[in-house]
């Protein structure tokens, strides 16, 4: 079995080491990275749209801490009327130290063969 995994960095290259040492030949590509922005006026909008939405979809613990930092700096809460939805319990339980609010998340199954 081969793996790519797409996480950025430096989370992907710890899931490749770890996944070489138990034995499986894996690959790190990161297809983005997180950095703060620069540009207020860019992020000004996204804000606006983050406050009108009705669902807001959680991809990483490295987004919601971005995301955090730049609505502590500009005096600014996460909202509480979207709902909530993480790809990951680990990412769900990241983001309820900034919100106090209930989160849906996919659950990890475990299949026999």
């Amino acid at each position: 079995m081969k793996i790519l995994v797409i996480r950025p960095s430096p989370e992907g290259e710890e899931l490749v080491n770890m996944l070489k040492y138990i034995g499986i030949l894996s690959w790190n590509f990161s297809c983005f990275n997180f950095f703060p922005s620069i540009s207020p006026l860019s992020l000004s909008h996204k804000i606006y749209e983050l406050y009108k939405s009705n669902i807001i979809i959680i991809s990483s613990k490295r987004s919601v801490y971005y995301t955090n930092l730049y609505l502590n700096q500009n005096n600014l809460c996460w909202p509480l009327f979207p709902d909530y939805y993480s790809i990951g319990k680990s990412t769900a339980m990241f983001l309820k130290k900034y919100i106090k609010k209930k989160f849906l998340f996919q659950k990890k199954k475990t299949v026999k063969i």
